[in-house]
């Protein structure tokens, strides 16, 4: 009962996190409509474990289905800007009677690459995960990768389009990265990456929408510089045995430059209070009577895929400071911000080690000084 309740804690969390990216409407924007395009691909690959008993229990080739409607901006037949969507994806995991399958919801942003006869676009998606198997301590203890069924999806793909009628008709193919993790919010939580290629097709639906989902109506122009100070939580397992919980928390300060109308880029550093590793289960060395002391600090890359009011967040680093070996060096943040006209901004991200490993999801808040 109790774990249930921690399930459904942790949806109605990631739920509540994904009310101001669906409440995308700037006022003016109500009549400006815009076309539904509908994206169906087949995905087949393969996990990519990271720890060696998933190496030893992977048995299956992945295979699964994304289905997903993209909200083209005004007078747009393909995609020519930045836009959003929703989708559904479904897929095996590399085991079907251990990790079984992950059927997801989610939130999605396409950012085009290329714009000609071939576009190229690169897709970013978040959302909430239901996994079939999870871990058992006597019916299913070789799944140390997912402690709960609730998690957390997120996808990197990078897809190419040839024209097959006009514009109405799209042959897709590409590849993509997906990840299932639940933040270690229930333990144990490995996490399950998949690196699979798809292919489908991109229909026009002929229906309208408002034009409360279009995005980057406002854009800045290169040379841009800003400062963005931001605090962020959340909440990791730490002894699966107890239950125990601890709460992990952030500053983050970033000095971003705008590259391109659409790219912020610059550095950052990062303040962390993480007590993770002052149990024994994440540290091998522990010293019970001189445990390591919980605060890191980080420089990242500051990388901002950016339409306002939405940006989807990139920040690959490395620690500057950390008290034990047992802390991977590379550290790094993928998410999405949300930035309200004030320049205050809303966050949800990963913060993860290796890309492969997520140390815990964080929610927070911002402010962001331009010049």
């Amino acid at each position: 009962m109790r774990q249930k309740l921690k399930s459904i804690c942790f949806l109605c969390i990631l739920l509540f996190s994904s009310l101001p990216l669906l409440s995308i409407n700037n006022g003016s924007q109500s009549d400006d409509k815009g076309i539904v395009k509908l994206n169906l691909n087949i995905h087949h690959g393969t996990m990519t474990p990271h720890y060696a008993l998933q190496a030893a229990l992977k048995d299956n080739r992945i295979t699964g289905l994304d289905i997903s409607g993209v909200f083209l901006n005004k007078n747009e037949t393909t995609l020519q800007s930045t836009a959003i969507g929703l989708g559904y994806y479904f897929a095996n995991l590399g085991n079907n009677d251990i990790y079984g399958f992950v059927h997801s919801a989610y939130l999605g942003m396409w950012f085009p690459l290329l714009t000609g006869s071939i576009p190229v676009q690169l897709k970013m998606a978040l959302g909430p995960g239901y996994v079939t198997q999870k871990y058992h301590s006597s019916n299913n203890p070789l799944n140390r990768a997912i402690g709960s069924h609730l998690n957390a999806f997120g996808q990197i793909s990078l897809t190419g389009n040839i024209p097959l009628f006009s514009d109405k008709w799209l042959l897709r193919t590409g590849i993509s990265f997906n990840h299932v993790s639940n933040g270690l919010i229930v333990a144990p939580n490995q996490g399950i990456n998949t690196l699979t290629f798809h292919a489908g097709i991109d229909v026009d639906t002929g229906i309208r929408h408002s034009g409360a989902m279009s995005v980057g109506r406002r854009k800045y122009s290169p040379g841009r510089q800003s400062f963005n100070i931001s605090v962020a939580s959340g909440i990791k397992q730490v002894d699966e045995d107890t239950g125990k919980q601890i709460i992990a928390s952030s500053l983050i300060l970033d000095y971003g430059y705008m590259l391109l109308p659409d790219l912020n880029t610059g550095l950052g550093i990062g303040f962390y209070y993480n007590d993770t590793w002052a149990y024994p289960r994440f540290n091998n060395t522990l010293d019970e009577d001189n445990p390591p002391i919980p605060f890191q600090s980080a420089l990242h890359l500051v990388l901002e895929l950016e339409k306002r009011p939405l940006a989807v967040i990139l920040n690959p680093g490395f620690y500057i400071y950390r008290p034990t070996d047992e802390i991977p060096w590379f550290t790094g943040r993928l998410g999405f911000r949300y930035y309200f006209r004030n320049n205050i901004s809303l966050m949800f991200g990963i913060k993860h080690h290796w890309f492969a490993l997520a140390d815990y999801f964080e929610w927070g808040v911002g402010y962001r000084f331009v010049r």
